[in-house]
Parts: structure tokens; C-alpha cells; sequence
């Protein structure tokens, strides 16, 4: 079996006629067969044709079809993707191009006044690739040069939750090594539908929505709005049977269905209750289906698996949906690891963990608690940061910055991050993390960011205003300090939340769903 750069090109010369990508624009959907893939990849291509090996070429998009082949057609000729996020600002994108000093910046209609704009400031001509004033169409040879497995095929800047983004190389062994990976846990078919929700540029999305459904030949499904309600109806509508997802999304899914049920006749939602606690025991999961049949109906009758990663999904959320009869699989990974490196199987499972490393990872926890990782998905290094990269990989091992540790089973569990640990003026240290998914637990949380501040433990907390006004709420500050002190009861006194303030907007975090605890002193200074 050859790389899956070279599985993707036989894909497209083989299946022509399969669907690979549907496509939601005003409300209709669109078939995109491989056939039109590696057309789009040829006219890319075509419009730069004089690219060379090692140039680079900055996506700067939206997720959508051209995204995909934007990435093809500039791997596929031997240069190197920089996906960047496309909701970047101008100053932002800037230091990404300054940086890595692109040749080609693919973008849309969408993003090409701020792409202009950044490159202006640069000193030198990027040409600028507009997939909506191209017609990208066309069924001449694709060229196709093959790679090194050490190669490098992608910098992904990383999503900065300590506001220093840094360039990371991944190799072409890299990914393969995650699809092998993926592969070998022999959970996916043909028959699977994929949908795309989390941006490209992140490489959780990037491998598990855009690379890993163009290599198995699986479709994937564009949403064409990132509400809660066009995502589930594109779901449904489309048989889904596969949702990748961060914390953040499971939360709001789960987060509105215990709001539908808090709503319930007092007779029917004790049932409802008793059955939740009942089927968390280990009933059937044909049987938790039936009984919550109503809620697979809203969320996706056809889901066979909801995947979670890019931060720790709260034990809570994951006990309710398996009782419900959802399969969730929590894996674990970091940009610098392409991100793969362990994962709940759906006959390996262990709630609240992330999972056992996959085959060819070697996981160790050093004396101060940290997870290293070894093996071929560990990148490269940092783009130009030699020092940067030293301070993390040492003898092959790469230092990922987690805490945790391995049980007897092999199960990784995550205990918070190294640089996030709170340590207090009596030297006893917090972990904002735990605090959180206790916090969350209560119906009426939507968010909460814990930090320490001013020597105090502090909290900026986003309520469900619309469920408290409907339960005719009127204090709500002392309502929410009530459920917070009712939650927390157990917790030592060091570990309790001494001040707190109330926003009506969304926590800063990274387009991944992490929450950019860096800025919460400064947001708790702006709440008045």
C-alpha cells in the first residue's frame, strides 16, 4: 500500500464517479465526484505552474471543497500547505506570510481584501489565487511528484492559547502514519459519511475530515452554517454517520437536551431521569437507543460514532450521551504529534480517559507528571525556531507539555496542562480544568473560565439566561453562586472559586474550542 498522497491520485484516477464531497449552498446540496476533485487540483495546478519543490502555499479559506483540493494540488506538484485560519485579522495573517514566506496564497472572495492587504506589507509579491474568480475546471495530467517519507508537506501555525503561534512541520510519514493508525483501528467503511464542521486549518480536522475521507474514499458533507440547527439537519438529511467534534460542541448538544427534559411534564421527566441513571449501568445500547430514539431523531438518527479531541471532554456529558445511546470515542493528540496519539476504541473504551496510544506510539510519564511521545508521528520541529524545537524533542521523545498518567490498563489519563497549573501563595496547586467540568455540570453553566488573579482564585461565568428567565430567575448572580457553591461542596477550601462575574458573550478561545485562559484577567477587568 502505497502513501496516502499516492492513494488519493490513484482514488481520483479509479473512481471518477464516486461521490466524495456534498456540498450545502442556499439550502440545496451538491454532489462533487473525485472526478471534479481532481479537476479543481488540476486547474489549481495549472495556475501555478511554475511552483517548485519546497515553495510554499498559505490556504486561506473557509472550509469548502476547493480547500480540499487547494491542499492536493500543492502536495501532489511537491510543495509545502500552510493552512492558516481564515478569520485571522490582517496583523495576523502578516507574521504567518512573514514567516514563512509563501509563493502562493490560495484564498476566496470571502478573504481576498485581507490577503491583499497583508501581502502588501510583506516587501515582496505573493501571487494571490481567488478559487471563486477562477473556474476551476479541466481534465489534463495532474502533475504528481513523489515524496520523501522525511519530507516536510505542511507547517500548521499552532492556534496560540499562550498568544506565541509557532510553525509546525509535518512530514509526509507523519500523516501516513496517522491514516495507518486510524486504519489499523479497523472501525471505518465506504459506507460511512463524514461531515465537516471544525476549520481545516487545525490538524485534527485537517487529518480526520479532509485527508483521512479522501484517502478511505469516504464522502464527507460541508455545512453550509455553523449553527446548531443547520449542523443536525445537514446530519440527518445527509445520513451522517461519523461527527468529529470538539468538547465544546458535545457540551451544547448535551447541554440542550437536559434543557428539553428539564422542561418535561413532572411525571414523564422522572422517567426520563430514572432511565438516564439506570442505562449509565451498562444496558444495551440497542435498548438506550430505542428509549432515547426521539433525541438520535434530532441529533442524527444515523450516527454510528461522535468523535472527540482538541481539549478533555467532561466525564458527565460522555456518561449521559453513551446513556442515550450514543458511541462517543475520545482520543488525544497535539499539532506536533499530526495530532494522533491515543484513542477510545469502540471495543477498548474507558470514560474520562483519552484512550490507549495507537500502534507505533510510545507514550512515557516523566517524574514531574509530564506525557512524552515517541514514534513517526512526531514532527519535524518548529519552522525556524531551532531552539524552540530543542526545548521539546530530546532523544526522539517529544515533551507535549500534558500531565497525566497511565493506568494499569494503558489508558492515558489527562490531568491539565503543565504551563496551566495554578500554584497558590501556600504552595498547593489548582487545576482550572477539574474546577471547569465540575462547573459545567449544572444546567444553567453554558461556560466557565477559572484563573488566578489579584491573588484570588476568580471565575467569569456565561449562564443559560434564557433557561433562567423561563424559570422566572430574577437574581441570577445569587442563583449561579448557589449552584456553584452546591457543586463545589466537596471541594477543599484552596480549590473554591472566591470571586466571580458573570458575561452574556462567549469565552475567548482558539478556533479549536480551547479556552485562551491568557486573556481571562483581561476580559474580567472589561466586565463592568
Amino acid at each position: 500500500m502505497g502513501t496516502f498522497l499516492e492513494r488519493v491520485f490513484e482514488n481520483i484516477q479509479e473512481f471518477p464517479d464516486r461521490e466524495i464531497f456534498v456540498e450545502k449552498k442556499d439550502g440545496q446540496y451538491r454532489s462533487l465526484t473525485y472526478r471534479e476533485f481532481g479537476e479543481q487540483i488540476f486547474g489549481l495546478q495549472e495556475l501555478m505552474g511554475d511552483l517548485a519543490a519546497e515553495d510554499r502555499v498559505v490556504i486561506f479559506m473557509e472550509n469548502r471543497p476547493e480547500w480540499i483540493s487547494s491542499l492536493f494540488s500543492v502536495l501532489f506538484a511537491g510543495g509545502i500547505a500552510v493552512p492558516v485560519d481564515y478569520m485571522l485579522t490582517e496583523d495576523e495573517l502578516f507574521n504567518i506570510l512573514k514567516d514563512s514566506q509563501p509563493r502562493y496564497l490560495i484564498t476566496s472572495e470571502k478573504n481576498r481584501e485581507i490577503a491583499e492587504k497583508a501581502i502588501s506589507k510583506l516587501g515582496y509579491h505573493v501571487k494571490v489565487l481567488d478559487v471563486d474568480s477562477k473556474k476551476l475546471t479541466g481534465s489534463g495530467k495532474i502533475t504528481f511528484r513523489r515524496r520523501e517519507p522525511e519530507d516536510v508537506i505542511l507547517i500548521l501555525y499552532t492556534s496560540g492559547t499562550t498568544g506565541n503561534p509557532k510553525g509546525v512541520m509535518l512530514t509526509l510519514k507523519n500523516l501516513n502514519h496517522n491514516i495507518t493508525a486510524v486504519e489499523k483501528l479497523d472501525f471505518l467503511s465506504e459506507e460511512d459519511r463524514f461531515v465537516a464542521i471544525l476549520p481545516f486549518h487545525h490538524t485534527y480536522p485537517l487529518m480526520a475530515t479532509a485527508v483521512l475521507p479522501v484517502t478511505l474514499r469516504i464522502p464527507l458533507v460541508f455545512i453550509e452554517k455553523l449553527t446548531p440547527t443547520d449542523i443536525l439537519s445537514t446530519v440527518n438529511d445527509q445520513k451522517v454517520t461519523i461527527m468529529v467534534g470538539v468538547p465544546k460542541l458535545y457540551h451544547v448538544i448535551h447541554h440542550n437536551i437536559m434543557a428539553e427534559i428539564k422542561k418535561l411534564p413532572s411525571v414523564k421527566k422522572r422517567i426520563v431521569e430514572g432511565a438516564l441513571k439506570a442505562f449509565r449501568k451498562g444496558v444495551p445500547r440497542t435498548v438506550r437507543k430505542r428509549f432515547f430514539s426521539e433525541v438520535h431523531r434530532k441529533v442524527g438518527q444515523h450516527l454510528r460514532y461522535m468523535i472527540s479531541g482538541g481539549a478533555k471532554l467532561s466525564e458527565e456529558v460522555w456518561r449521559d450521551m453513551e446513556a442515550m445511546g450514543f458511541n462517543i470515542l475520545e482520543g488525544y493528540g497535539l499539532t506536533e504529534t499530526s495530532p494522533l496519539i491515543s484513542v477510545n476504541r469502540p471495543d477498548k473504551k474507558k470514560i474520562g480517559t483519552a484512550g490507549v496510544p495507537v500502534e507505533g506510539v510510545e507514550v512515557k510519564v516523566t517524574d514531574s507528571g509530564e506525557i512524552a511521545v515517541k514514534g513517526d508521528n512526531v514532527m519535524k520541529g518548529y519552522y525556524n525556531k531551532p531552539e524552540e524545537t530543542n526545548k521539546v524533542i530530546k532523544d526522539g521523545w517529544f515533551y507535549t507539555g500534558d500531565l497525566g498518567y497511565v493506568d494499569k490498563d494503558g489508558f492515558i489519563h489527562i490531568t491539565g496542562r503543565a504551563k496551566e497549573i495554578i500554584v497558590l501563595e501556600s504552595g498547593k496547586n489548582v487545576y482550572p480544568e477539574d474546577i471547569e467540568i465540575e462547573l459545567l455540570k449544572s444546567p444553567y453553566i453554558l461556560e466557565v473560565g477559572v484563573f488566578f488573579h489579584e491573588g484570588k482564585l476568580k471565575a467569569i461565568v456565561r449562564p443559560d439566561f434564557e433557561l433562567l428567565v423561563e424559570e422566572g430567575v430574577k437574581d441570577v448572580k445569587s442563583f449561579i453562586r448557589k449552584e456553584m457553591n452546591r457543586l463545589m461542596r466537596g471541594f477543599q477550601p484552596y480549590k473554591k472559586i472566591k470571586e466571580f462575574k458573570l458575561v452574556d458573550r462567549e469565552l475567548p478561545r482558539t478556533r479549536i474550542g480551547k479556552l485562551r485562559r491568557f486573556l481571562l484577567p483581561q476580559m474580567w477587568e472589561e466586565i463592568e
